[in-house]
């Protein structure tokens, strides 16, 4: 059977493509506008927060407080912009469907979060042992 494109239940007929009695199509269309006009800022972000981390690793080899300290801040401008954008490569969609795929992307966000604090603690660390 085939299942709908947002919540990824079983609809009734091969020909639908959303739940018939819900406000699933509203929602799905609504999120495929708001990707298509947020997708670029959002890989600009993205590509910016990719190359502060790399930069970040880097000079934390020579400095571990700066370097440490450019990784956190990248991660925590990253989470966000992935918290409030929460979009992932089409096959993801295809797969998982929007619904599911949303919510694995904002727990991945959290992650960020939670990876930013551990460099937090490593500026802690280096500050007070150095």
């Amino acid at each position: 059977m085939k299942k709908c494109e947002y919540c990824n239940k079983e609809l009734e007929s091969y020909h639908l493509q959303y739940c018939k009695d819900s406000d699933c199509e509203e929602k799905a269309l609504k999120f495929y506008e708001q990707r298509r006009n947020r997708e670029k800022i959002f890989g600009i972000i993205n590509v910016i927060t990719i190359i502060a981390i790399m930069a970040g690793l880097l000079a934390a080899v020579f400095t571990p407080i700066i370097g440490n300290i450019i990784v956190a801040v990248s991660l925590v401008i990253m989470g966000i912009s992935v918290l409030i954008m929460p979009y992932a490569p089409e096959n993801f969609y295809q797969k998982y469907k929007i619904k599911k795929t949303t919510k694995m992307v904002r727990i991945f966000g959290i992650l960020l979060f939670a990876a930013a604090a551990v460099f937090c603690g490593l500026v802690v660390y280096y500050t007070f042992n150095a």
